[in-house]
């Protein structure tokens, strides 16, 4: 036994071919193991440096939501701050039953907006307290008076945002809630709050939370919002946390013995800050995991060598049961196989070779349109390429080679008047229209459909002959079609085409005829290997965009001209931002209407015309679902296939179309806003004659700046706010002189002058009499 061990060990060292194998078992096995360390340091690296951009734009989005939902409720505490019957209730402590039963019922419509669980009016001067659940009661009589403690600090905030719990007492409280306090101001003093009470579950659940994520929400005081259960890090350890990230967007902690990737964002509405922590260990486990895995692959790799070297030893000895056995693998226990035995076996396995050939013949147009997606989506190496060229188009000769690219005009109108299977089997029935059309003169391989469009790789056939008719023609004296060396000038390219063009037209005839579909085509650019089908596919996409000006049932192909550029570029995208963050889109709306005449009067690329066309359709659907608009589905669910198969002057049609529902929308909205704010201007200066009120003053009661103020006045009541205030203080004097014997100098006082002398001017020049005269007349 041990001689037999001695001799194999012999055989095995001195054989070159054990000895290759070991040397490539020991190479593959340092090779793995330094693939899979290094691996694991690079993906870790990369790790730490890019997982923070996904979970920073997590919290963004988890803002936005935030802050479009606080802007609501927001918008509903400033109107009832300045609504007039709330204004006149802050002074009037004796008030009459229809007067709460009035605001109990404007408080109860408000409070039914989706979300809100109650909103209640706070008076300071008597400490009540009017509810939409309840009648007016003392602070300490209310059902729900957990906001006393905070509710006077709104005199010197104007926002108040509290986590509050429903009810009297805080700690047996069961409802939590998000309460935001606006102040009501009368005569220039906090006289009382609005305070809206949202429900604190339906207000977070539209937060996006990653499983293997926490996050947190704290208020500008530090204290925790949101959630409202228990976390698994602690107060302490999200102090480390928070006192760690100061103003950084991300940091690293570690709190435990545990790493955490911490992250945050700030909102500008309300000031909260929102922190994510993600534990390093749940993100590197799987690292870890395919690192252990290489090294067991490293150390199989080993195993596996040491059994093939036996094996090859093994076989060495015994060549004929070796040979028996991969000949009939289907016996697990191969009897003794003679030479003369062999030869049955092998015609056997000839025979098994013949009919897997012709079942891969009959599947080989999938094979050939399968090898084309994979270079088009870079799924295969330069090697496979060429084996697998030479491999599924033997037949093909090194002519040129053409892709052309079809697609279905107004794809959503027609995709609307389908249902899927029938979309699919017309896909189908184009196919065989594409390939009896064009089989007599070409090669061809449908790569494809992806919805609207149908890629296919065509070839001249080996008995393409130019007509004489046709302007460039083959000239005798060229090599023959079999020579892999030819080269083919722009006078066959030229000629190829003119004979492809007239073929793309009878399919584009046939479709439209026979199937009720319109199509568009593209031809790319000569090819002279395979390996440039992307830059040809990408080039007949380019070409098929022409149908933008061009419109339907054309083929179009390439040429080198260049298209005028699209002019105003920052200006339009400045519009189309602030169509996204604002209301009032009147200003808005010359600018993307002279954008849109720019397309049509110069006709720039369509590459460049398209992205402009989608960012505008996109944020004009977002402004729409912002106001509630009735749309069709497709402008939300395809805007990409709605307007890449239409052509322009359709396209504007639609974008017109959603404008003037946007424009109109807009108008409603803009007339009661504006209005609302004109009557409180007229009530602040109808209340404050007697005081030396200004411009300042009257923005700062409305809460707007100066000069919005004074244009929104102007164009509203066509006068300016001083020569209103002013003519409200004259008509007030002539009143007083009229109906009162006081004197010239007090009645000055009375209407807001401090100067006598300035008082008798102004009146001369709004009545053309003094003061004492127009009492004499009266």
């Amino acid at each position: 036994m041990t001689s037999m061990l001695r001799l194999r060990l012999h055989f095995l060292l001195r054989n070159k071919q054990t000895r290759l194998i070991l040397l490539l078992t020991l190479c593959l096995s340092l090779l793995i193991s330094s693939i899979g360390l290094f691996s694991y340091s690079r993906y870790r690296q990369e790790l730490d440096s890019e997982l923070n951009i996904p979970n920073i734009e997590l919290l963004q989005i988890n803002l936005d939501v935030t802050n479009r939902a606080f802007r609501q409720f927001d918008n509903l505490a400033v109107d009832a701050s300045f609504q007039p019957d709330v204004l006149s209730n802050m002074n009037d402590t004796n008030e009459n039953g229809t007067t709460s039963s009035n605001l109990r019922s404007y408080l109860q419509t408000l409070s039914s907006t989706e979300g809100i669980s109650s909103i209640q009016l706070i008076r300071f001067a008597d400490e009540t307290v009017l509810s939409s659940d309840h009648k007016r009661q003392s602070w300490q009589q209310a059902p729900d008076n957990t906001w006393m403690d905070s509710i006077r600090q709104v005199q010197r905030r104007p926002l108040l945002i509290q986590r509050r719990w429903q009810g009297r007492d805080a700690a047996q409280g069961n409802t939590m809630l998000l309460s935001l306090a606006r102040p009501v101001v009368v005569h220039g003093q906090v006289r009382g709050a609005v305070l809206v009470n949202l429900d604190y579950d339906r207000f977070f659940s539209n937060f996006y939370v990653h499983l293997s994520s926490a996050q947190m929400v704290y208020d500008l005081d530090g204290r925790l919002i949101y959630p409202k259960q228990e976390q698994t890090v602690d107060d302490h350890g999200m102090d480390q946390v928070l006192q760690t990230l100061g103003v950084q967007p991300y940091a690293y902690v570690q709190l435990n013995g545990q790493d955490y990737m911490a992250n945050q964002s700030f909102s500008d509405v309300t000031g909260w800050r929102l922190v994510s922590l993600v534990p390093m260990e749940e993100l590197l486990k799987h690292v870890r995991l395919a690192r252990n895995m290489m090294l067991l692959l490293s150390a199989i790799s080993i195993v596996i060598g040491c059994g093939v070297m036996y094996y090859y030893s093994y076989a060495a000895f015994r060549p004929l049961r070796r040979i028996s056995t991969l000949l009939q693998p289907e016996q697990e226990h191969p009897r003794r196989t003679s030479l003369h035995e062999l030869e049955h076996i092998i015609g056997r396995l000839v025979g098994d070779a013949h009919s897997k050939d012709v079942l891969a013949e009959r599947s080989l147009p999938e094979l050939q349109s399968k090898y084309v997606q994979d270079i088009l989506h870079k799924h295969i190496g330069s090697r496979d390429i060429r084996a697998k060229w030479e491999q599924y188009f033997a037949s093909w000769q090194p002519a040129p080679l053409y892709i052309v690219m079809l697609s279905i005009d107004r794809y959503a109108q027609w995709a609307r008047q389908y249902s899927e299977d029938d979309r699919t089997l017309l896909h189908y029935a184009l196919h065989n229209l594409i390939s009896e059309i064009l089989r007599p003169h070409w090669r061809l391989v449908i790569v494809g459909s992806e919805r609207d469009q149908c890629i296919v790789l065509i070839q001249p056939d080996a008995t393409f002959v130019q007509e004489p008719d046709v302007t460039h023609t083959v000239s005798a004296e060229q090599p023959a079609a079999h020579d892999y060396d030819r080269e083919y000038d722009s006078d066959h390219e030229q000629a190829y085409e003119h004979q492809l063009q007239p073929d793309l037209y009878d399919i584009i005839a046939a479709a439209r005829q026979h199937l009720r579909i319109s199509l568009s085509a593209g031809i790319g650019t000569q090819m002279q290997s395979i390996q440039e089908v992307s830059i040809s596919c990408e080039t007949a996409s380019q070409v098929l965009a022409q149908r933008l000006y061009a419109g339907y049932g054309q083929v179009h192909t390439y040429t080198a001209d260049t298209a005028s550029s699209l002019p105003a570029e920052q200006e339009w995208r400045d519009a189309l931002v602030t169509l996204s963050e604002q209301d009032d889109i009147h200003s808005l709306l010359p600018i993307i209407r002279n954008g849109l005449n720019e397309i049509v009067q110069t006709h720039p690329a369509p590459e460049r015309v398209y992205p402009r066309l989608y960012d505008l359709l996109e944020r004009l659907v977002t402004a729409a679902v912002r106001f509630q608009l009735n749309i069709p589905d497709e402008w939300t669910y395809d805007p990409v296939h709605l307007l890449s198969t239409l052509e322009l002057y359709e396209i504007i049609q639609q974008l017109e179309q959603l404008l003037h529902e946007l424009e109109q929308h807009s108008t409603t909205r803009r007339t009661s806003r504006e209005q609302m704010i004109i009557q409180t201007i007229r009530d602040y200066m109808q209340q404050h004659l007697d005081d030396n009120i200004g411009l300042p003053d009257i923005a700062e009661q409305v809460q707007l700046s100066v000069s919005s103020v004074s244009q929104l006045f102007k164009e509203q009541t066509g006068s300016t706010i001083y020569d209103y205030l002013t003519r409200l203080r004259i008509d007030h004097a002539c009143e007083l002189l009229r109906h009162t014997n006081l004197k010239i100098a007090d009645i000055a006082h009375k209407v807001g002058y401090q100067n006598e002398n300035s008082f008798i001017r102004t009146f001369r020049k709004y009545k053309f009499t003094t003061p004492g005269k127009y009492r004499e007349q009266h």
